[in-house]
C-alpha cells in the first residue's frame, strides 16, 4: 500500500484483501461472523472498505487464520529509522561523556558542615 493513497481507498483494499482470503477458505461472510464473534452486517461493511474498530479486524484476522500478519505493523525489537538516522551510516560507537561543565559545580557537603 502506498502512503498517498487515500484512507478510503486502503480501506477499500483490506476489504477487497480479505473478502478474497475468505473466499478461498469457502468462508461465506455469516459463518466468518460467527467465528469472529461478530454480525454478518460487519464482515460486509469490512468487506466493502468501510470503517469498523480494530478489536473487529483483529477477530476477522484470528478467525481467517491470519493473526500474525498484524505483527508487521508493530515496530520490531530494534533501533526506529530515527534512531538509525541520529546515528549516522556507522551506527553509535562508543557513549559519550557529558555534556554538563562539571567545573562550575562545587564539592558537595553535608548541611551541617561548618564552611570555614
Amino acid at each position: 500500500m502506498e502512503y498517498s493513497r487515500t484512507d478510503h481507498a486502503i480501506l477499500e483494499q483490506l476489504g477487497t484483501d480479505l473478502q478474497r482470503e475468505r473466499l478461498s477458505r469457502n468462508l461465506s461472510q455469516a459463518s466468518l461472523a460467527a467465528e469472529a464473534g461478530i454480525t454478518r452486517d460487519t464482515v460486509r461493511r469490512l468487506e466493502a472498505g468501510e470503517p469498523v474498530s480494530t478489536l473487529t479486524l483483529v477477530r476477522v484476522l484470528r478467525a481467517l487464520g491470519r493473526a500474525e500478519s498484524l505483527s508487521g505493523l508493530l515496530p520490531g525489537g530494534g533501533p526506529g529509522p530515527l534512531e538509525l538516522f541520529e546515528k549516522g551510516p556507522r551506527g553509535r560507537r562508543r557513549a559519550r561523556a557529558s555534556s554538563r561543565d562539571d567545573s562550575r559545580r562545587s564539592e558537595w557537603r553535608w548541611g551541617d558542615e561548618d564552611e570555614s
